[in-house]
């Protein structure tokens, strides 16, 4: 239902590249989920629908654009580390006690 509203919005709307979509700052409750509206630029929301998969949720699409740039930041620590070899040692059965 919150999807339609931005393709009704998108569609039925004349916005200019700067505008944004606006939706009023609310949330729906379905079952145990709270769905969140976030306005976006016209631009942002266009780039969000092509990265889109058929069939995939916008949810889904940010879910998964979340976890990669988790992924790219740790990875960039870690090469970050790696460069200045400001390594800490540790113990590995230490850290296994908690398992």
């Amino acid at each position: 239902m919150a999807f339609k509203y931005i393709e009704a919005t998108m569609h039925n709307s004349k916005f200019l590249s700067d505008q944004c979509i606006v939706m009023p700052s609310s949330s729906i409750e379905t079952g145990s989920n709270q769905i969140k509206r976030i306005p976006v630029k016209k631009h942002t929301w266009v780039n969000l629908h092509d990265l889109k998969e058929a069939g995939q949720s916008y949810d889904d699409l940010l879910s998964g654009m979340v976890q990669r740039e988790r992924d790219y930041r740790d990875w960039k620590m870690i090469t970050e580390i790696d460069r200045t070899g400001d390594f800490v040692a540790f113990d590995p059965e230490e850290i296994m006690k908690g398992d």
